[in-house]
């Protein structure tokens, strides 16, 4: 009997000192698939922002990192190595999401007058492109956009990701309806609409924006492109040379599930506010990311807050902490490092030396990233 309230006595001791939350994230890291490895220093100069996308590129020997200030439309390129800056130069361009693929290669894409434009800086040469917008019924029939993931080009001819808002199941029956992609060929100046969506899509109807946004990157072929979707662990593999689609999902532990707040009736059920507020208290799939050099890919997952106290805001959103899934080009999991609310994971980039991830604090003159290598 002794021996049995013992035994009973040390069960409760230990269901009492259970792992707590934050407990279980420091036992992820301690056994984690990538490893912090140092920091890159980027001197950006007085005043300019970091926020915008961020690309390594090589050229002639040379390995440099070419960055876009959206606001003032910008383009600066920095040294890899030592991360001063190499050259700067200004676009004559208004209102729009700016992606620089090259110093001398960039567009932006403008939204703001009801219509879509798309103007492209190559080579010295500016080419203007007008997309219309179709709208029946509040039903906005496409969007195309570049912020925060950039584009992908394939054989002369660009991709960038495209959402659309405000639609009703009963009249998108099924995903392949619904189009991913924008693939954009200036030799031409012409367009089309590419891809799909997760039939999630098709069937309901997110309650907020930001569930519609997709991103994308270049696949381990260069023939091939990758899309992934906020509100489901699929992701589209499209290649462009054959407009073959299918779907791979890799799932998060932190986004196993997520009550997406569903509606047959469209958006007008619950206002903006309360909709960006579910989007907070709820998990959803980020940004991808390929490391040729390592035949692997990177994906963000925002984790929920899953906090019913905190007040409605859309900026609740910015207090969602994060992890990065890792794997490989057979879409199997490798694993998931837990990262926490430290970085702005909206401005990372792949070198060869493995995923750079900037760290939020920054002083208006240093951006400071963070190294994670990849542990076989």
């Amino acid at each position: 009997m002794k021996m049995l309230l013992l035994t009973l006595a040390c069960f409760l001791a230990s269901c009492s000192q259970s792992p707590k939350s934050s407990e279980k994230q420091e036992t992820l890291q301690a056994d984690s698939v990538l490893s912090f490895a140092g920091t890159k220093i980027l001197l950006m100069g007085e005043g300019y922002r970091t926020y915008g996308y961020i690309r390594y590129t090589e050229e002639n020997g040379k390995a440099f990192l070419v960055q876009g200030n959206e606001r003032e439309k910008i383009i600066k390129t920095y040294d890899y190595l030592s991360g001063k800056v190499l050259s700067e130069s200004a676009l004559d361009a208004g209102e729009g999401e700016l992606y620089a693929h090259h110093p001398d290669t960039a567009f932006v894409i403008d939204r703001s007058k009801g219509k879509v434009s798309m103007d492209v800086w190559q080579h010295g040469e500016k080419i203007k492109l007008d997309i219309p917008i179709r709208v029946k019924k509040g039903h906005i029939e496409q969007f195309p956009r570049c912020r925060a993931d950039g584009a992908v080009q394939v054989d002369g001819k660009w991709y960038v990701s495209c959402y659309r808002i405000g639609e009703y199941p009963d009249e998108m029956k099924s995903g392949k309806h619904r189009f991913s992609l924008l693939e954009v060929d200036l030799k031409k100046k012409a367009y089309r609409f590419a891809g799909a969506y997760p039939e999630v899509y098709a069937s309901n109807n997110m309650g907020t924006l930001n569930y519609w946004v997709p991103s994308l990157c270049r696949g381990k072929n260069d023939g091939e492109i990758l899309v992934g979707f906020k509100a489901s662990p699929e992701m589209l593999v499209y290649s462009p040379a054959t407009g073959e689609s299918r779907f791979e999902s890799v799932k998060s532990i932190y986004a196993d599930t997520i009550p997406l707040p569903l509606t047959e009736k469209g958006r007008d059920y619950f206002s903006e506010s309360d909709s960006y507020y579910l989007y907070a208290q709820y998990s959803h799939y980020g940004s991808i990311s390929y490391d040729p050099w390592k035949k692997i890919y990177y994906r963000f997952v925002g984790i929920g807050l899953n906090d019913w106290k905190l007040e409605s805001s859309p900026r609740l959103q910015e207090k969602k902490k994060w992890s990065v899934m890792v794997f490989d080009t057979s879409f199997r999991k490798l694993g998931e490092q837990y990262l926490g609310g430290a970085y702005d994971v909206e401005s990372h980039f792949v070198s060869p030396d493995g995923l750079y991830i900037l760290k939020k604090g920054q002083d208006k003159q240093v951006a400071e990233y963070a190294l994670f290598k990849y542990n076989k």
